[in-house]
């Protein structure tokens, strides 16, 4: 249904989040692991003024539910947030008002999640950027983030408030197409339509205002803008100032998506039908298998690349069983190829799916990089002598593809 995907495409640019509070098993887990202490040590660095802070947030908070405090993520100049182990800080809120405070040198990520007092996690979260000398004023109402402050801030919400009200326009039109069930083509068409209209509106306003610091970073994250698209012709005193390090980082990440986009489709090309199959070899538990000990040898092999982790392989799995318990033979063979998966997830997996056919595991992301291959299952069916015939089969074609090929 290509209307749910294209919202859940998009839908990474929001910034304010509403999440019904809940307990987060992971967040608690993290909360006995910091123990009493670590929170007290937490609470003592944020009150701590012996040297000017470079960068603060006053907050407010709105909702019915007062007694928190937020766990503080504070990423590298990278960019990177790990939130797995213990959180840098924590801020307590007193009288619905917090404050935090942080001596950085350069603009770093924050990504703060309240905790209450009875140790339950707030699913809601919300994640922008610490800047040197700026002050961020954070308004929180019920789950939701709403951020202003000093000029970088005031920049920033601007954006913000388009991109969050532009989105749940498109978040409730979603949402009916998606309980209608005589929606039609037209519906879908103007739905997409919406989309990318706010899509540009949303583009075109980022590049009008790219002589604005906090558009070069919330811009880039949260829209569809390239990194070279908005850095490329930036003013000196912008392209070389506090974000220069985190610039440099997103055009090198974007150059190298580009090289292997370039890579993947000449893989593809190589790999389509019609073409030799490309043999691969895979080592195991002190074995090396390979395509070819399968592939080239006189049947035609249907080759499935799956992982145990894949709803829609685990989906497709049945439709390939029945297709080797019907022809398996001296003319077809059946073979899964296990990848991006971890072996023993593999092995439980063709268990539990009671697979019958052959498997090459511990196959990895080399593996589908030589099939340009970007999404599984990748079904392809290889003829007796190892040329490619055909790619992508899914449910009952699979069967009617090696039927017919096994009537010539």
């Amino acid at each position: 249904m290509v209307i749910f995907f294209v919202f859940v495409k998009i839908s990474y640019i929001f910034v304010s989040i509403k999440v019904k509070y809940s307990t987060s098993t992971q967040m608690k887990h993290t909360l006995r692991n910091i123990g009493a202490a670590a929170v007290i040590c937490a609470m003592s660095a944020c009150s701590q003024t012996q040297n000017q802070p470079t960068f603060r947030i006053n907050g407010t908070v709105a909702d019915e539910i007062s007694d928190t405090a937020y766990f503080v993520y504070i990423g590298d100049t990278t960019f990177n947030i790990d939130i797995k182990n213990a959180p840098t800080d924590t801020i307590i809120v007193k009288d619905k008002k917090f404050t935090y405070t942080s001596d950085i040198k350069e603009p770093r990520p924050i990504y703060l999640q309240a905790v209450f007092k009875n140790g339950e996690v707030c699913q809601a979260y919300v994640n922008f950027v610490l800047v040197p000398g700026e002050t961020a004023d954070l308004k929180v109402n019920n789950g939701y983030f709403d951020l202003d402050g000093s000029t970088f801030y005031k920049q920033w919400h601007v954006l913000d408030s388009m991109i969050t009200s532009d989105h749940e326009k498109i978040r409730v039109i979603d949402e009916q197409l998606r309980d209608n069930p005589n929606r039609t083509q037209e519906d879908i068409d103007n739905y997409l339509a919406l989309v990318n209209e706010i899509m540009k509106k949303e583009n075109d306003y980022v590049l009008a205002h790219r002589n604005e610091e906090a558009i070069i970073y919330c811009g880039h994250v949260r829209t569809t803008v390239s990194a070279h698209q908005l850095f490329d012709s930036l003013p000196p005193e912008l392209r070389n100032g506090r974000f220069k390090n985190w610039i440099d980082k997103r055009i090198a990440l974007e150059d190298e998506e580009i090289r292997l986009e370039e890579e993947n489709r000449k893989n593809l090309e190589a790999t389509g039908e019609g073409k030799m199959f490309t043999d691969f070899s895979v080592d195991y538990n002190g074995k090396t298998q390979k395509l070819s000990d399968y592939v080239g040898k006189g049947k035609y092999v249907l080759t499935d690349f799956w992982a145990s982790w894949c709803g829609p392989c685990r989906s497709e799995i049945p439709n390939i069983i029945n297709v080797y318990n019907k022809y398996k033979g001296k003319k077809f063979e059946v073979l899964g190829v296990a990848v991006m998966d971890e072996p023993e997830d593999s092995e439980k997996a063709i268990k539990d799916l009671k697979i019958n056919y052959p498997q090459i595991l511990n196959a990895q992301e080399e593996v589908t990089k030589t099939y340009g291959i970007q999404g599984i299952p990748e079904i392809i069916l290889f003829g007796p002598d190892g040329t490619i015939v055909r790619r992508g089969l899914r449910g009952s074609e699979i069967e009617a593809t090696v039927k017919e090929c096994l009537k010539k």
